[in-house]
Formats: C-alpha cells, structure tokens, sequence
C-alpha cells in the first residue's frame, strides 16, 4: 500500500471530498445524511449538558434559556415566553469542522438535527419546530436557532 493510500493520506483528502460534496446537496438531504451523527452526538455529549441546566431550572424553558446566558459561547434568548426562544452559539465546536475540516454550511444540519434530538428528550410533551436563523459556517459571527413550541 502507497502512503498516498494509508489512513493518514486517505481520511484529509476523503474529508476534503466529502466537504465539496456536501455543496452539491439539499438540505433535507444533509439532514438525512446527518441524522445518525446528530443522535450521537445528542445522547453522548450534548443532551447530557443540556439535561443538568433543564433539571437545575425545575423543567422551566424561560429559566432554562436564560441559565444558557451563564455559558461560554452560548446564548438563551426568550422571544415569546413559555413559547419561542433562540439558541446562539458563538463559536462552532462540531469536530467534523474542528478536527476534520469541513467548512460546508450543510454541516450546520446536523447542529439542528441534533437540537432536536435534545428537545426532544427534554420536553416530549410538547411538539416543537427548530428554525436555523444564521450559521458560523454560512459566515456569520453565530450559529442561530430559533425553537417555537406548539400550544
């Protein structure tokens, strides 16, 4: 085997494909392509987070969105209370960009996917939609969210 064709050659130019890739698909396709990454990443590492301000905040989403404030590089906005609220992320920690390199916005899918999976977790009984407003990756200085609550 060639050292252009050994894991250390082959995963940065995989990477480098699969980023140019990555442009050439929908949305909703990335969503799909993401949808397993973003379920780990939920139950593994996020939701864990995300879980111990909810408790400390007795279940409560404009505490809890306000608690978020309390974080580095994170931010809880109340827009409609008990209803809708922004998720802001200053800096974007994902290791697929961070450690892989991919610097393709539709990364930025996974990031709601696994949103979702979070407040999923956090408030089943409550049906919800997620907007992505604006990402680091697309070029803004944040990653915005928007999450409106039925009922």
């Amino acid at each position: 085997m060639s050292e252009e064709t050994n894991a250390g050659g082959f995963f940065p130019e995989w990477f480098k494909a699969l980023d140019k890739g990555l442009e050439n698909l929908e949305t909703e396709h990335c969503a799909c392509l993401f949808s397993e990454c973003a379920k780990m990443c939920a139950s593994n590492v996020v939701q864990y987070f995300y879980r111990d301000i909810f408790d400390a905040c007795e279940g409560n989403l404009d505490k809890f969105f306000t608690k978020l404030n309390e974080i580095d590089n994170v931010e809880g906005k109340i827009i409609k209370p008990g209803k809708a609220y922004e998720l802001i992320l200053g800096k974007c920690e994902c290791p697929i960009h961070t450690d892989a390199g991919i610097t393709s916005n539709h990364l930025c899918a996974c990031s709601k996917e696994s949103l979702s999976h979070v407040f999923k977790e956090l408030v089943p009984h409550r049906p919800f939609q997620i907007e992505q407003l604006s990402t680091i990756l697309g070029g803004s200085s944040v990653c915005r969210h928007r999450i409106t609550f039925e009922g």
